[in-house]
Order: C-alpha cells, then sequence, then structure tokens
C-alpha cells in the first residue's frame, strides 16, 4: 500500500466524515462481536479499522471514529470496556500512522512505540489494584484456588515432592510480586498485539494498491466563496506518474450565467478540466478567479461527478440533499428542489431503492441546495432516458438563466448544442468542432431456431418488504427468452430495468414469481449468467487487468497469455494485460468487465446500461462486440439500457418497462 500524505487543515472534509462513519461502525461492531470470543487474540481485529483510518486519512478522522465507536463500547461493556477499546485504538493509531509515515522500517516504529504503550498500561493496572485494595486480595485468591487445585490434579497422578516444593515456591513468587507478572505481562501483551496487528495490517495492505496518488483538492477557506469570473491562462495539467498531459495550453475564459459545453471523445481532457474549474491546482498555467473556489460550498462551485454512487451519503433522499448544509433548507424548499429535478414525492426512499438516473438527479439536487455561483456536471445524462435528458438540459439552461454559471461535460454532440457556448477538447487541447460522422448500423436478425432458456413468469420484486420502506420494484413480469436472441429491455428510470438485470443474474432472489434457466432458479446458478454492472469501474475489484480477469476466471496465479487471449477477443490489445484499472477509459473497462465474464463461459450475458458514458467511436467498438458474441458464438445477450440508438445491431426483441410492468413486447427493435 502506498503511504498517503495528507496535508489539508480545518474541519472534517465530507469524505473524512464518511470515512470515520464507516471505520467508526466498524470499529464498533469488531468490539461488540469480539466481546463473544473467547480467544483474547481476537481483541486484535479491533486494532485494525483504525489503522486503515490512520493510514490514509488525518488523526483527526481516527479520532471521530474512537468516539463513536467508544459510545457503543460504553453501552455494550460499560468503563472498563471503553477502557479496552482506547487501548486497542491506540495501537491502531501507531500502526497506521508508522506505516504511512515510515514505511519500510514501520515494524520497529511500532515495536518502540508500543512499549510506552505497554508501560502505560501496565502502570494503570498495576495503580488500579493498589487502589482498589480488595479486588487485588480477590484476583489474588482466586489466582491461588486456581493453582491448588491445578497442584492437586498433578498430586493425584503421581507428582513428586521436589515438583510439589517448586509449584508452591511458584505460587509463592506470583501473590508477592504480583505486580511484577501484572505489569510484564500487560507490557508484553501490548507489544505482542502491535507486532501481530502491524503483520495482519501488512498483509492486508500489500493487497491493496493505488493507481495513482489521491487528488489533493483545495482546503476550505473562511472567507466567501468567489469563484466567478475563472479566466485558465495556458493551463496544463499532467496527473502523478503519467508520460502525458492530461491538459495542454488551455486557455478559457467561464463568467456568471454562462452555459458553457466541454465536449469531446473519452479521455479527451473533460474531466481534467472540469477539475480544474473545481478547484484543482494545475501543473502550469495560472487559474485567476476573484476568491475562494468554494468547492461544496454554499454560494461556491458545485460539482457533479460522472458516477453519482460516489456523491450519496444520506440513508433517504432527503437526507442526502440536506448533508452539509446547516439547516437552511427547509422542508418545502426541498420538496419543491426534489420536483425541479424530477423527484418529486421520493424525499422519504431510502437512496439504496434509487435507480441509477435517479441517483444522478439526487446528486444534481445536493448541489442546487447549495445555490451555486458555478455548477459543473460531468455527464449528468448518461443514465437518464431521453426524455428526462431533455429536462435536465433544459434545466441546466434555466439555472444558467438565474445567473449560474452552468458547465455541462458531455460526449454528445446533441445534448452540447444546448448550450450557449461550446469548447471542443481532443486528446487535452482545444480544437475547433469536429465535422459529423454517420455509420452504417444492420439491424440484428431473430435466432434462426427458438429455444427458450431464459424464463421469467409472474415475477415480482418488493425492496425492504413488510417495512415502512417497502417498495415494489417489478409487478407480474413474465418473459421468455430464447438461445442466441438478444432482447432489449427498456424503460423510464424507476421502471424496474436494473432491478430486473440483478434478478436474471441471480444477485436478487424475486419476492415472488420464478426466473429460471433451464428449469433452474438463477439465484441457484454461478457463472451461467454474466453480468456487467452499469458502472464497470465498481465490478472491477482488483488493481490490473490481468488480476482482475485471473480472479474471475477462478485461476489461483497470473497467467499473462491467457488474459491477452481474453482481451483480443473483446478486441482489446496485450499491451492492457498489466495495466493499471483506473488508468482504462470508460469503454476499455466496460470491455474487461465483459472479457472477465467470458472466462466463466456464460449461456446468458446481462449488460446494465452498458452504452452509458461511452462516447460514439466507444459505442460502435461494444456494439460490434456484442454483435459478433450473439451471432458467432450464439450467446443469449439480455441489455438492460434507456438508449436504444445502435442497439438494433444486437438485439432483435425490444420488452417494455412501464412502473415495473411489461407494457409492450415488440418482436423488432425500434
Amino acid at each position: 500500500m502506498r503511504a498517503v500524505t495528507t496535508t489539508a487543515r480545518g474541519p472534517l472534509r465530507p469524505f473524512e466524515i464518511a470515512a470515520a462513519a464507516v471505520f467508526g461502525a466498524l470499529t464498533a461492531v469488531v468490539t461488540v462481536v469480539t466481546g463473544f470470543i473467547p480467544v483474547g487474540v481476537a481483541q486484535v481485529l479491533i486494532t485494525l479499522p483504525i489503522a486503515f483510518l490512520a493510514a490514509g486519512n488525518r488523526m483527526r478522522s481516527a479520532v471521530a471514529a474512537t468516539v463513536a465507536a467508544s459510545v457503543v463500547a460504553l453501552i455494550a461493556g460499560g468503563p472498563f470496556g471503553v477502557a479496552a477499546l482506547l487501548v486497542l485504538v491506540g495501537v491502531g493509531v501507531l500502526v497506521g500512522y508508522a506505516e504511512r509515515r515510515w514505511g519500510r522500517n514501520a515494524v520497529l516504529v511500532v515495536f518502540v512505540g508500543s512499549v510506552p504503550l505497554g508501560l502505560a498500561v501496565a502502570a494503570f493496572a498495576v495503580g488500579m489494584l493498589l487502589l482498589f485494595e480488595q479486588s487485588r486480595i480477590l484476583l489474588l485468591d482466586s489466582l491461588v484456588a486456581s493453582m491448588q487445585g491445578t497442584l492437586r490434579a498433578f498430586q493425584a497422578v503421581g507428582a513428586g515432592q521436589d515438583f510439589v516444593d517448586i509449584y508452591t515456591r511458584t505460587m509463592e513468587f506470583l501473590v508477592d510480586f504480583w505486580w511484577l507478572w501484572i505489569g510484564g505481562a500487560a507490557v508484553a501483551g501490548i507489544v505482542g498485539s502491535a507486532l501481530l496487528s502491524f503483520g495482519i495490517f501488512r498483509t492486508v495492505a500489500s493487497r491493496t494498491r493505488w493507481s495513482s496518488p489521491p487528488t489533493e483538492w483545495p482546503a476550505a477557506s473562511a472567507t466567501a466563496p468567489a469563484p466567478l469570473p475563472v479566466r485558465l491562462r495556458s493551463v496544463t495539467y499532467r496527473y502523478p506518474g503519467s508520460t502525458a498531459d492530461a491538459l495542454a495550453g488551455i486557455d478559457l475564459t467561464i463568467t456568471a450565467g454562462e452555459f458553457v459545453a466541454v465536449a469531446g471523445a473519452n479521455g479527451s481532457g473533460k474531466s481534467t478540466l472540469a477539475r480544474i474549474l473545481a478547484g484543482l491546482d494545475p501543473t502550469t498555467g495560472l487559474v485567476d478567479r476573484p476568491g475562494d473556489v468554494g468547492l461544496g460550498a454554499p454560494g461556491g462551485t458545485a460539482l457533479v461527478f460522472q458516477h453519482p454512487e460516489s456523491q450519496i451519503l444520506g440513508r433517504t433522499v432527503v437526507e442526502d440533499v440536506r448533508w452539509g448544509l446547516d439547516g437552511d433548507v427547509d422542508g418545502p424548499g426541498v420538496e419543491a428542489l426534489l420536483a425541479r429535478v424530477g423527484l418529486g414525492g421520493l424525499a422519504d426512499r431510502p437512496t439504496e431503492d434509487l435507480s441509477g438516473g435517479q441517483l444522478q438527479r439526487l446528486t444534481l439536487a445536493g448541489a442546487l441546495a447549495r445555490r451555486p455561483a458555478l455548477l459543473i456536471a460531468d455527464e449528468i445524462t448518461a443514465m437518464v432516458d431521453d426524455a428526462s435528458r431533455t429536462a435536465l438540459l433544459d434545466l441546466l439552461a434555466g439555472i444558467a438563466r438565474d445567473g449560474t454559471a452552468v458547465v455541462l461535460v458531455t460526449h454528445v454532440e446533441g445534448e452540447a448544442a444546448a448550450a450557449g457556448r461550446v469548447v471542443h477538447l481532443d486528446r487535452g487541447r482545444l480544437v475547433p468542432a469536429p465535422a459529423p460522422t454517420t455509420r452504417t448500423v444492420s439491424a440484428a436478425a431473430p435466432p434462426a431456431v427458438t429455444d427458450p432458456i431464459l424464463e421469467i413468469r409472474e415475477l415480482t420484486h418488493t425492496y425492504a418488504a413488510r417495512t415502512p420502506w417497502a417498495h415494489t420494484a417489478l409487478r407480474g413480469v413474465s418473459l421468455s427468452v430464447g438461445r442466441g436472441e438478444g432482447v432489449l429491455v427498456v424503460g423510464a428510470n424507476g421502471s424496474g430495468k436494473s432491478t430486473l438485470a440483478w434478478i436474471v443474474a441471480g444477485l436478487h432472489r424475486p419476492t415472488a414469481g420464478t426466473c429460471t434457466l433451464n428449469g433452474t432458479p438463477t439465484a441457484d446458478l454461478r457463472g451461467d449468467i454474466g453480468l456487467v454492472f452499469q458502472q464497470a469501474r465498481l465490478q472491477l475489484q482488483r488493481p490490473t487487468v490481468a488480476e482482475e480477469i485471473c480472479e474471475v476466471a477462478g485461476l489461483d496465479h497470473v497467467d499473462r497469455p491467457y488474459v491477452a487471449a481474453v482481451l483480443q477477443r473483446v478486441g482489446l490489445g496485450a499491451h492492457l494485460v498489466d495495466r493499471a484499472v483506473d488508468e482504462l477509459s470508460g469503454g476499455e473497462m466496460r470491455r474487461v468487465a465483459i472479457a472477465a465474464q467470458l472466462t466463466r463461459a456464460p449461456r446468458v450475458l446481462v449488460l446494465d446500461e452498458p452504452l452509458a458514458g461511452l462516447d460514439d467511436a466507444g459505442r460502435h467498438d461494444l456494439v460490434a462486440l456484442l454483435g459478433y458474441l450473439r451471432a458467432t458464438e450464439h450467446m443469449t445477450i439480455v441489455v438492460i439500457s434507456h438508449d436504444v440508438h445502435g442497439m438494433e445491431a444486437v438485439c432483435s426483441r425490444a420488452v417494455i418497462l412501464d412502473a415495473g410492468t411489461v407494457v409492450d413486447d415488440r418482436t423488432v427493435v425500434a
């Protein structure tokens, strides 16, 4: 694991609060669970969450997590439970900080640092026994009684007088010099726990790598935000460890009330430019603003990312909108804001029940709640249907008319045309508008032989069933899909498309009805159905392409020639075998995810929003790949999407969902 240097000052930032909450909750849970395990070494597990938190965050994050965990420990174990927790947290902080600060020499630092901690614990234990004499007497009487019972057992099996004398003198020594062995045991226990904790931590951490250091965002300022007008002069940015500039020689000015679109293919530098506008310092060049960028602050700059899951923090919709605000958004104001972004009536809906498109709308609502002077929307239309896309573009135009500068990052020229000004990027440089391109797409044919393999009968699924938050996503859905068939499932956001994908893939068991593959419930199958998520990055769990593909394939080692052959199958070159996952483009991530699924030889491949966020070239390559798999390998393909453009080359049938029910089942994709 690479050491992380944190230089931020001031209050905890939102992601630090989230990290402290997660690791604090994990520490509390481990504390309670290990309390039921009659093995002392299990207590070392309590140190690990705090160690990881201290290794990658400021110390105040660890303090916040410790306070949260201590409350649970007080309830579960009383004052002594809190004392034990604080000692183990101290060990965890020592382990994490030593790894972050000293790297290879961390084990020596852990050993040296644990000795005074052990001495402090020993002094506390001995002092308490000196202060509370009756407790000390009870402890020693219990020890003597236990040892005498053991001695009688030895005598019963023929122990000699010499053994009895040595045993008796040992017992007397323990009683007379109780402070020595209790203190020594405390020191040895702390030092041993620290070294064991470090060993476990290093073993786990060695399997976790980041391809690049985290982005350092500007620290919060005490002055009022003033991000506009913003002027970029000869701005260049190169990511740490990279050999090429992500942006080069950018000259750009944005003023209040402008609606500017930043257009370009995947990997052209659009998102990097958005981050520069949001406060990321360029490698070279000048970014001129009248005041602080105010990222996330009311009246400052709001950035809505391409992947909404990374910005959702609240348990419910209304909690997420109000997250981080000081109560200046009242109930009616929240309802009006949600209605404005198309989430009216969903204030109390749990965020985990929202579709991808609804999550994007929610992140936009959270940004607007801060009344920003500058709103940066990075591919926010990628997960919404056509009607919602039009509504969001109209909303952004209205926001600009109200005086907020809006920067829309998109690869779709049609969306860019809705802006008042369009900036085109190619390989990190400003370029003139490219000439329009057209591609000819051949319609896919139905399978020659109808051989149903996937059967869905009266399928109903309810989230949080039998609770006040119950939400029915699918109602009485029935479908039959044949071998080698391509089926496109379409519908508006929230119509149940993603829920259907997860049930078909076997990740959910339906509340009612059946979903079977050749008569076997899909939830009971492993490897027969492949699923590629909406966000391919969330599916790629290993640090490199080779490790990801070999892991999914079930190999216990990295077989590079095998990985190269698998990548070639999806149209990727062998040069990507050792590429870090985070260095892949969106289209490459999606094809790597597909390649990994193909190693399991699935009979059905389910793709949830496969075209989201891809430029024209990426869409064309992915559609060609899916068409090849279906036509040549007779693979059954189910595509869940609101974007039908180009899918006629893969799917010969379209199923339309509305409010969780099938309203149309066409034999030809229109």
